[in-house]
């Protein structure tokens, strides 16, 4: 008696692509989230600490706190920028799109061109100085985000415990 195969390449490389971008989806998600929270946490923190914040007048610091996620070195999803945040003045308040403009500035030098990658940015171009100065503008939020992110990756079984999965945090002075 003879043995037949039913093995079917076809149907098997469809199997190993579904079971790829069902894990890409959970990875997206999971940025999604953590990118969420760091962006609500860093605009409202203004609000919640009494001492050791920066005065942001026009606002446009704290609006042009955002993320975008890459996968293979393109922008998959973003946080778009926002002007839901008024200072005590009006002038000097930039638009959504210069906002936008001043991330994708802030962030075209530090793209990864293979696998996911979550950019948290601050895009003005002073952001840098005024974390210089002693004053937290993201990098508090950025820590305990990529805190939460490493524990969700183990959880998902994407990230290996120990595993040397890369954190860079890159402060780009203007």
């Amino acid at each position: 008696m003879a043995l037949k195969s039913n093995y079917n390449s076809a149907s098997f490389g469809r199997d190993i692509q579904r079971q790829a971008d069902s894990i890409h989806e959970r990875i997206l998600q999971t940025f999604i989230r953590a990118g969420e929270e760091f962006v609500k946490q860093a605009r409202e923190q203004m609000q919640e600490h009494a001492m050791g914040t920066y005065k942001d007048i026009t606002a446009n610091l704290r609006n042009s706190i955002g993320y975008y996620i890459f996968q293979d070195g393109k922008v998959v999803f973003q946080n778009p920028a926002s002007s839901d945040y008024a200072g005590p003045e009006s002038e000097g308040r930039l638009s959504n799109s210069e906002i936008e403009s001043a991330n994708t500035e802030a962030i075209r030098d530090i793209v990864n061109p293979r696998g996911f990658q979550l950019t948290a940015v601050a895009g003005m171009n002073y952001a840098s100085y005024v974390e210089s100065k002693g004053y937290n503008v993201i990098s508090y939020q950025v820590d305990v985000m990529v805190v939460n992110l490493m524990i969700d990756l183990e959880y998902l079984n994407v990230l290996d415990k120990g595993s040397a999965a890369r954190y860079e945090e890159s402060i780009i002075p203007q």
